[in-house]
């Protein structure tokens, strides 16, 4: 549910200044600036997702710094500003860290700033009316070209397959393509070049049924949230209400790749199964963001382990708890140091723990393992 991710009362609650909306963070400038930071930590996020995209990889690791834009966001909401913008890029965060949850969770946070800080929010309109307003809400679907959330919710896995790897909408997509072609030769080709065949999908799917049946649920749920929001938009902005289809559209497949390939999805989850679907549907929003759900955020127990990523981000979650609950302790520097070490190549690591280059030789020809030249 969307309310494990985010504490809505508090992030909606009143602040001081004109009509609870507290101050303008953009007003400083400073590099110390709550903004300031917040507007620093996206774009080293967004920089690390785009050198992932470069490298490749089905699975990359969401980048670290999408925490801290999360964590300042938040925390500007709750304490400081009622701001579109930042809520709008908190969204982003969400998404990628808290999967389709988060999105639902996202879209409500949106919907209550609209509908109770509509007039005092931040930022106000200028010569331009209210464009500076609508710019950042609309960028997460997009409308010319992708928004900010396309990536992330198309490479959400929808299920997974034998071997462990996902099938997000992308690939889903491509193997439908692949399927429908006609001419003998590019169908091949598509196939040599890794596009999975639609039977091999359509079987694997229902061997992780209980997943996929849950990304459906939290798919729905977080259409209807987003539909909620859109609704408010059209309502305060009218013809100048910033495109939201998008976003829409990619939940709709999601739900509709799940009742293609499983039926219909039942409508009241927690009476026909409390212990049951909506469970599963908590785990798969969870596991679609990247693994386990934000630290604190009530999500329900523990949530599946299925891949060595998985396990390296709830240590993540871990940290970021002992970082809010405990600053004291040093158990939050101990876990990112292991999640740091965790993803460093093996003669990386070994440089760090064994600074001695015969000793560092010693130890790979032990394990078998040639020494680069360098050793």
């Amino acid at each position: 549910m969307a309310e494990d991710v985010l504490d809505l009362e508090t992030l909606l609650a009143p602040l001081g200044g004109e009509g609870g909306a507290g101050e303008d963070l953009r007003t400083d400038f400073s590099p110390a600036s709550p903004y300031q930071k917040l507007r620093d930590a996206r774009a080293e996020a967004r920089a690390e997702e785009r050198q992932q995209d470069a490298e490749g990889g089905a699975e990359a690791a969401v980048p670290t710094a999408w925490r801290e834009v999360r964590r300042i966001g938040l925390s500007c909401l709750a304490e400081k500003s009622k701001d579109f913008e930042i809520a709008a890029w908190t969204v982003e965060a969400l998404v990628r860290l808290d999967g389709l949850q988060g999105l639902a969770a996202g879209a409500k946070l949106i919907t209550g700033l609209l509908e109770k800080y509509w007039e005092p929010g931040y930022p106000r309109p200028d010569e331009e009316g209210l464009e500076v307003r609508a710019a950042p809400i609309g960028g997460l679907a997009g409308e010319g070209a992708d928004g900010t959330l396309m990536q992330p919710l198309r490479r959400l896995p929808l299920f997974r397959r034998a071997d462990g790897s996902p099938v997000g909408l992308h690939l889903y997509r491509q193997a439908e393509e692949t399927e429908a072609l006609a001419d003998a030769k590019r169908k091949k080709a598509r196939l040599d070049a890794g596009v999975p065949e639609m039977a091999a999908l359509e079987a694997e799917a229902k061997l992780d049924a209980a997943h996929l049946r849950a990304v459906g649920l939290a798919a729905r749920a977080a259409g209807e949230a987003w539909a909620a929001m859109d609704a408010a938009l059209s309502a305060r902005f009218g013809a100048e209400a910033p495109a939201t289809r998008r976003v829409a559209e990619a939940l709709e497949q999601m739900v509709a790749i799940a009742e293609r390939l499983l039926g219909p999805l039942p409508r009241e989850v927690a009476a026909a199964d409390p212990a049951g679907d909506a469970e599963e549907a908590g785990d798969a929003a969870a596991a679609a963001g990247g693994g386990a759900p934000a630290a604190g955020a009530g999500g329900g127990g523990p949530r599946p382990v299925r891949t060595r990523e998985d396990a390296i981000r709830q240590l993540e979650e871990l940290a970021d708890w002992f970082r809010r609950t405990e600053p004291h302790s040093p158990l939050a520097f101990t876990l990112e140091d292991a999640v740091r070490r965790a993803r460093m190549p093996l003669l990386d690591l070994l440089s760090e723990v064994l600074p001695d280059a015969k000793a560092r030789a010693a130890m790979l020809t032990m394990l078998g393992i040639r020494p680069p030249p360098s050793e």
